[in-house]
């Protein structure tokens, strides 16, 4: 256990120190390169994403294993599934020119605030009805360039092999901008670094898997319910699957 805490504590430090290493850098060369950029948040995106890999080249006990879609569209609505703080790194490497959903508000502390608003984290903790419309309106202008948006449709991270009830923000938004909606699930952070631990619950190799299904449609649905229910249905399908190999 003492190993496991220490090789938690390690990443974590890492993961962190990764960022505030570069996020100087990074907003150094912005300062120059700025006159020529036309998408800073993409600009701190792509440094975020590059920290993330390395991440995870220096931590070899986490191995990902990518199963993903020939159909990926310009712009979409992504959903994925939600176990650990480590979610978002991976997704951070597959999904460009992004806005993300997060529930807990990491933005109350100023320095995690630039931070996050510079990579594109908007969050709905604490926020008044009149706050999340205007996230949303965002949200909706970010699609209408066609942009991606992240949610984490449970709204909080997992710990069974049962998938939380789903949230319908997303899917209301999907058939307002009738943008497709791209499911993704991650299987196997929580037998690493589940919800609520800063120790990894094992010093052993552990293989992530990551599997991006087809995208779905909004107008091939009556309803944002309708659509909703059967995406679940379907990520919760693939989750047994990868939950019996894993």
């Amino acid at each position: 256990m003492r190993l496991n805490c220490i090789l938690g504590s390690f990443s974590h430090f890492l993961f962190f120190g990764l960022i505030v290493v570069f996020l100087p850098l990074a907003s150094v060369i912005y300062l120059f390169a700025k006159p020529f950029l036309k998408e800073p948040n993409y600009f701190f995106q792509k440094g975020f994403a590059l920290s993330n890999k390395i991440f995870f080249i220096l931590v070899p006990r986490i191995v990902v294993k990518y199963d993903l879609t020939d159909n990926i569209p310009q712009s979409a609505i992504y959903l994925s599934t939600h176990q650990s703080i480590l979610d978002y790194p991976i997704l951070s490497l597959l999904i460009k020119k992004h806005l993300i959903v997060a529930k807990v508000n990491l933005g109350v502390v100023p320095f995690v605030a630039t931070i996050s608003n510079l990579v594109g984290v908007r969050y709905f903790a604490g926020k008044n009805l009149d706050e999340v419309s205007k996230i949303y309106q965002e949200f909706e202008e970010a699609l209408l360039k066609n942009k991606n948006i992240i949610f984490f449709p449970e709204g909080t991270r997992h710990t069974g092999r049962s998938l939380e009830p789903f949230k319908r923000g997303a899917f209301r938004l999907a058939r307002k901008t009738n943008k497709p909606i791209v499911p993704v699930v991650i299987e196997g952070l929580n037998k690493i670094l589940p919800r609520k631990s800063f120790c990894f619950t094992t010093n052993k190799k552990t293989v992530v898997y990551v599997k991006m299904l087809d995208p779905i449609y909004p107008e091939n649905f009556s309803s944002d319910l309708e659509l909703m229910k059967h995406v679940q249905t379907l990520m919760q399908k693939e989750k047994d699957e990868l939950c019996d190999i894993s």
